[in-house]
């Protein structure tokens, strides 16, 4: 049975309120592990939302650098907070580069789908600069392995499914303990992201745009300010 339950703006709104759980784990001490599971299930669902928006924006130019300006607010913001409230903590989150260099990532490989064969060689190179670069992103490369798979495999589920899982997978081939599954490398939980985008129903539903660029940044940065007070009270 094929169900289509999600629209954009309620995976974007589910999404939002595990990542708060993640990160209050992230900040906050004694919370408990498993608001880090649920939270392995948000980036991939921001990644495939991307790949969407990739494909029925009018606008990608604006879309990218939209971006990276937010991705600059947050690196920006971040530093300047870790200055003037500095502890043992840091904030190394910004989702936003990743999602801009894998946004570009992609930009380019439709230009290289389109080029006459002039600019081929030169774009390719552009391509995996780029690629080169997302290693170096919060995503790393997840990042680049999810929205290739959702790029390329989109209109194939079952392809999807398959990639995805084995991509999941890779952070416990050959250590099958409980420490490494569920202390250490719980990173493969993001396999559970899958049930969302499986029953994605295609639509965006309603637009709040803005939010979730604003939410991401203060959020992480009001827990941290959380953070840094507990950390000199206790």
């Amino acid at each position: 049975m094929n169900i289509k339950i999600f629209n954009g703006f309620q995976l974007k709104i589910i999404m939002a309120a595990l990542m708060l759980l993640d990160h209050i784990a992230q900040f906050i001490p004694n919370m408990p592990i498993w608001f880090h599971y649920l939270g392995r299930i948000v980036a991939p669902i921001f990644f495939f939302i991307l790949v969407e928006g990739f494909i029925h924006t009018s606008d990608r130019k604006k879309y990218m650098n939209r971006l990276f300006l937010w991705g600059f607010i947050m690196y920006g913001g971040s530093r300047l907070l870790e200055l003037i409230l500095p502890y043992e903590a840091s904030i190394p989150n910004n989702i936003f580069l990743s999602l801009g260099l894998c946004f570009t990532l992609l930009y380019l490989i439709d230009l290289i789908k389109e080029d006459d064969g002039r600019n081929k060689t030169k774009l390719k190179i552009y391509a995996v600069l780029t690629a080169a670069i997302s290693l170096f992103t919060e995503a790393s490369y997840l990042g680049i392995g999810m929205v290739l798979i959702f790029y390329y495999y989109r209109e194939k589920k079952l392809a999807l499914s398959i990639g995805y899982i084995v991509l999941s997978s890779i952070f416990i081939i050959g250590d099958f303990s409980y420490e490494n599954i569920f202390l250490i490398n719980y990173q493969w939980m993001m396999v559970f992201s899958l049930p969302f985008i499986l029953t994605y129903n295609g639509e965006r539903g309603k637009s709040l745009k803005y939010f979730f660029y604003v939410f991401y940044p203060i959020h992480i940065w009001v827990l941290y300010i959380i953070g840094y007070f507990l950390h000199n009270t206790y």
